[in-house]
Formats: structure tokens, C-alpha cells, sequence
């Protein structure tokens, strides 16, 4: 059961690194500030939730299972996933309304 739990620490905490890793690559691959904040949802949204739930798994692996841990992952999950969707719609409004250049094959742009 041990051996299955840290596998499984471990599965979640570099599967979300990687998911942050391939959100920065792919930032730096587009084009225009619509699709990089785009990409960064990525990253917030599976990368963090996935690195704090295995963070948490070692915590209960190492000091036991105790409801306040469990409240604060709840929460910090929860926070990842909303502040993702929210952030990234607001950034992407002023992002557009600043007047940034566009990539021409953008499509559709409702936001014109």
C-alpha cells in the first residue's frame, strides 16, 4: 500500500510539473496575449491541483489524515479551478481592449 501511495505522490507531482513545463513552452510559442494567457490555463487548472493533491498525499502518508488538511486541499483546489477561469477571461478582456495585435488567424473573434 505504500509503495502504491508514493507511486502515486509521484505520478501526481511530476505530472503537474509537467503540465506547468508545457504551459511556459507553449507561452513562449504563441503568438499574440489572447492564446498565452490561454495556455496559462493549462497550469493553473491541472498542473497546480495536481501537484497540491499529491503534496497532500505525502502529507498524509508522512503525519497522517487529519479533516483540516483535507478542508484546506478542498479549498486550494477549488481556488485553482475558479481563479483559472476567472483570471484568465479578465485577462483576456484587457489583453483585447489594451489593443494588443491579434493574430490574423484568430477565428472567431466575437470580441470585435
Amino acid at each position: 500500500m505504500t509503495l502504491l501511495l508514493t507511486l502515486l505522490i509521484g505520478v501526481l507531482c511530476i505530472g503537474g510539473a509537467i503540465f506547468v513545463l508545457l504551459s511556459a513552452i507553449a507561452m513562449l510559442r504563441a503568438r499574440d496575449g489572447l492564446s498565452r494567457i490561454n495556455v496559462l490555463s493549462g497550469a493553473t487548472g491541472m498542473g497546480m491541483p495536481w501537484m497540491v493533491t499529491g503534496v497532500y498525499l505525502h502529507n498524509v502518508q508522512v503525519h497522517g489524515f487529519t479533516v483540516v488538511d483535507l478542508v484546506k486541499l478542498i479549498v486550494a483546489v477549488a481556488g485553482f479551478v475558479i481563479m483559472s477561469s476567472v483570471a484568465s477571461n479578465a485577462l483576456g478582456r484587457a489583453a483585447y481592449r489594451s489593443g494588443a495585435p491579434l493574430d490574423p488567424a484568430t477565428e472567431p473573434n466575437d470580441l470585435a
